[in-house]
Parts: structure tokens; C-alpha cells; sequence
């Protein structure tokens, strides 16, 4: 899993982070565990929004041991990139009797018609492209 280090700051109202690698990715939280969960969430936001060129490689920890602060290695979440990445519409076409057992599966589970299908595709691909 790839993750990149961010700079925790203690103010007097807050635990402030900056990621040095990703300039403008910065959040903060009224402690450190609340500023850590965010700091995931601000990172894969900004990984799935942020141009090409401003997508740097992670530094090392010794390319950043100089920074004033705590570092502190954050996971890039693939769960949460997946989740803020851009979706699309198209239309499909499914037998009356396979999208009636796809209703009653996603109402069972709460789900959207959509993330079911995703997460079906998902799963077929994992299984299938490495023998394509």
C-alpha cells in the first residue's frame, strides 16, 4: 500500500496536517486521531482529483526528517479513492427476471442498483483478467 508522509502540527485549537509532497492536501482535527482520519480521507480526495503533474511520488522519511512537526505516514486508501473518483452513465439492458433478483438482493442489502453492479464487475475482473 502506498503511503505518503504528512506533517502533524499542534496548535492551540486543533492538530493541523500538511502532506509535503502534495502541495495545497492539507486538513486538521480538534485531536490527533480525528486529524489521522482525516488526513486519510484528504489524501485519497486529493489523489482522485488532483492533476497529473501536481501527483508526486511519495518522499522517503529521510527526505523529510528536517520538517518542523511530527511525520507521520499516511495509507492511500484505494477504498476511499475508488469512492471519489469521477463516475459515468451508460445504459444496459438486462432480462425483466435477472434485474427483478438484482432488486431484491440490492433492497435486501441497501444498495444501489449501480454499486451492485460495480462491485459485481469489480469482482469478475479481478478473477478473469489475469487469464485474458
Amino acid at each position: 500500500m502506498k503511503k505518503y508522509f504528512a506533517v502533524f502540527k499542534k496548535t492551540k485549537d486543533a492538530t493541523e496536517v500538511e502532506f509535503p509532497d502534495l502541495e495545497g492536501c492539507v486538513t486538521f482535527g480538534k485531536d490527533y486521531e480525528e486529524a489521522y482520519d482525516n488526513a486519510v480521507d484528504a489524501l485519497a480526495a486529493w489523489m482522485a482529483y488532483a492533476e497529473h503533474q501536481f501527483k508526486a511520488e511519495p518522499s522517503s522519511y529521510e527526505e523529510l526528517k528536517n520538517k518542523k512537526g511530527t511525520l507521520v505516514p499516511i495509507p492511500l486508501d484505494t477504498t476511499l479513492l475508488q469512492a471519489y473518483e469521477e463516475k459515468k452513465r451508460f445504459n444496459v439492458i438486462f432480462s425483466k427476471s435477472i434485474l427483478d433478483k438484482l432488486d431484491a438482493f440490492r433492497k435486501k442489502v441497501g444498495m444501489k442498483r449501480s454499486t451492485v453492479l460495480e462491485k459485481a464487475t469489480e469482482e469478475f475482473l479481478e478473477r478473469n483478467l489475469s487469464r485474458a
